[in-house]
């Protein structure tokens, strides 16, 4: 309880501090100027009569302490409770960024990335503008639905209901326009995010100013509160067919029928221009706000403004509902109008019930609204499967009682840490494969970490040069040979798979994935670009049957006789070996894996790794949690689960792994093997692996 209320409170201190805000304190400072300014100029140099003017329409507390101001202030502080509640809940930009971007990698594939190839000014330039007109189209189009919908327009006309404006009537909504207005919001930010950073990748980033979208900063602080108020400035017509001006927002609010339904936008009046909604300021006349003469409308009282609506809207399901003809008519019509005479009964009680007390409520019913992090606890975001990671966190806790918060995805948490920036909460990232831990690193996700432990135990060629990411597992791209189909020692070498006796008797995935993309890495450090792709075609001209399936696919198909080979990572045939499916053990009994190489560089590695993110709150603790993971414990946990074998040259490897023998792997740095990915990748694009 303590802390949502300190949370709430922060939040409204915030709405005064935060230059992202509307009621920043400099903008409303800005307001005040311009008014004055105005209504100096107005007077034409009597000063006495300006400052009149500038008392009767802004400073006035018949404006400022009217019984509509007052509502306004009650929305204010009741709406900041429960979208403190509401909005961790709701969908999010994120969310939309990650699933955008993963629908353009699958439909378009690997991120083309184009932010090398353009100027960062011109992308900076380009995601700004993009954003601000995407997102000032979206609120004229969703305003312009609120008063359309006679639904949507039971909740609007809560905002439409103010009969003196100022600053704060902006806050002056029902709860379930202000959802809408996040969805929006979320909507329109995630999608240009995630297709910004497909295609452009760290480069993106908005053109701001105190941390502002530059166009919403320049309408903040050109007076975008004289819009809520009783300044009536006019930008003059032909800028008014570009911009809309206080004075035209505020025809929005008039009572008079013939303003009604115009001046939907925010800042560009391009789009009332093109809706046919544009309606230009009328100077010197006298403008009287609020819904029109003798309509249902909600008056002052909080019962009226946030529980009206809902009976409004209930009645007109319930209207919907009867013209239905469906069996469930009657019961679900019961249901709204329950809702609907509850709404009524609730405004007569709530009546006299003050703002103070209605806040209290809000807040006791909205108690996690704000949980504080424990100062132990430890955030990560995971690609790892969560039953790869579980054992792992929960020996953690056991020994050190650290509470660990983990998010599980398989793509899309590079974005998603780009998007949030220093927001971020996560303190740590688990990987697996190199060139996703090198992503990380590429672009500026991760801190330096300066640990003895991490460096005793994580040998040299195993962890970055500067210390950001460490390998906490080993995976061995091996050969996965038939036992009753190729003899024992008939082969040895990876380079032997293009020999002309392995026709028609290889499989594997398909080379674009990452593990293949590693393992054509390691043949060009090896061998050169040309020789490794005479390789790579050779291979492709020895297949079996077209790349396909994962690594435990390839098992499957030696088992079957479609193939005699299969390049896979060790670890899948201890999986089957050792698994609970009777079937599946029978895949791992027909073949015996060899490890290439061993006469020579060695049998080509790949790992499983993580690094502490660049703006970790628990840094110190994610170390710790980076370095229990390099220890005996753990790395003997990762055979255990996984059957991976441990990085930690002190930790010996499970009976089941050594099952397996001994081998000599390839001491490459593997940071090369990142480096090489995109001359692999077209080398696999070249050949059609």
């Amino acid at each position: 309880m303590e802390t949502a209320i300190t949370a709430y409170l922060a939040d409204i201190v915030d709405a005064f501090l935060n230059p992202q805000k509307r009621i920043f304190i400099g903008y409303l400072a800005a307001a005040l100027g311009i008014a004055t300014t105005f209504y100096l100029i107005a007077a034409r140099g009597e000063r006495h009569s300006g400052f009149n003017a500038l008392y009767r329409k802004v400073l006035s507390p018949r404006i400022w302490w009217s019984a509509s101001a007052r509502a306004d202030y009650k929305l204010f502080a009741i709406n900041n409770a429960i979208m403190l509640g509401l909005a961790p809940k709701l969908l999010s930009h994120l969310a939309i960024a990650m699933l955008l971007f993963e629908y353009l990698h699958e439909f378009l594939g690997v991120p083309p990335m184009w932010g090398g190839h353009i100027p960062a000014w011109a992308i900076i330039a380009s995601f700004t503008i993009t954003h601000f007109v995407l997102d000032d189209l979206s609120r004229y189009l969703v305003h312009r639905l609120l008063h359309r919908s006679d639904f949507l327009w039971s909740f609007h006309k809560v905002h439409h209901s103010a009969e003196t404006l100022t600053p704060f009537t902006v806050f002056r909504t029902h709860p379930v326009e202000g959802v809408v207005f996040t969805l929006r919001s979320a909507f329109v930010q995630g999608v240009v995010i995630g297709t910004f950073v497909f295609f452009f990748g760290e480069s993106v980033d908005l053109a701001t100013v105190l941390g502002v979208n530059l166009f919403l900063f320049v309408f903040n602080a050109t007076g975008a509160n004289l819009r809520h108020s009783h300044v009536s400035i006019s930008y003059g017509v032909a800028l008014e067919r570009i911009l809309i001006s206080p004075a035209q927002h505020q025809l929005h609010h008039s009572m008079d029928p013939q303003h009604f339904d115009k001046n939907f936008g925010v800042v560009l009046a391009l789009w009332d221009l093109i809706g046919g909604s544009l309606c230009p300021a009328e100077r010197g006349k006298n403008i009287k706000f609020g819904l029109s003469t003798g309509a249902p409308r909600p008056g002052h009282t909080l019962g009226q403004l946030y529980l009206a609506p809902l009976g409004e809207a209930a009645r007109m399901v319930c209207l919907l509902l009867h013209s239905l003809k469906n069996k469930s008519k009657v019961i679900i019509m019961s249901f709204f109008q329950g809702i609907a005479g509850i709404s009524r009964s609730l405004i007569n009680l709530l009546r006299p019930i003050t703002g103070a007390t209605a806040f209290l409520a809000l807040t006791l019913a909205f108690p996690a609204a704000s949980v504080a992090a424990s100062e132990k606890s430890l955030d990560i975001y995971s690609h790892r499967q969560p039953f790869l990671i579980e054992p792992f966190i929960a020996a953690y806790q056991q020994e050190t009682g650290v509470e660990v918060n983990i998010v599980y995805a398989s793509k899309g948490l590079v974005q998603r840490l780009i998007a949030e920036g220093k927001r971020s909460p996560a303190d740590l990232v688990l990987t697996v494969d190199i060139g996703r831990l090198a992503i990380y690193s590429d672009q500026d996700l991760l801190s330096q970490v300066d640990s003895k432990i991490l460096r005793r135990n994580v040998p040299a060629h195993l962890r970055d040069p500067d210390n950001r990411w460490f390998a906490l597992s080993k995976r061995v791209r091996v050969l996965a040979v038939s036992n009753s189909r190729v003899g024992v020692g008939e082969i040895h070498h990876i380079e032997e798979l293009v020999n002309a006796r392995w026709k028609g008797r290889i499989c594997t995935r398909p080379g674009s994935h990452v593990y293949n993309r590693a393992l054509m890495a390691s043949m060009i450090a090896a061998h050169g670009n040309e020789k490794a792709r005479g390789w790579a075609r050779g291979l492709v001209t020895n297949l079996a049957r077209r790349p396909q399936g994962n690594d435990r696919a390839q098992l499957k198909a030696i088992y079957q006789g479609e193939c005699d080979i299969g390049i896979i990572n060790h670890y899948y045939w201890g999986k089957l070996k050792y698994g609970d499916i009777p079937e599946q053990a029978k895949w791992a009994d027909a073949v015996r894996v060899v490890f290439t190489n061993q006469n020579g560089r060695g049998n080509h590695v790949n790992i499983s790794g993580g690094g502490v993110t660049k703006h970790a709150d628990n840094k110190s603790g994610a170390v710790r949690f980076l370095e229990f993971l390099s220890e005996a414990k753990a790395q003997a946990l990762y055979g255990t689960v996984n059957f991976e074998f441990p990085v930690n040259q002190s930790v010996t490897p499970t009976k089941e792994l050594q099952a397996l023998g001994t081998f000599k792997e390839d001491d490459l740095p593997i940071t090369r093997i990142a480096e090489l990915g995109p001359a692999a990748q077209r080398i696999i694009d070249q050949v059609g692996w």
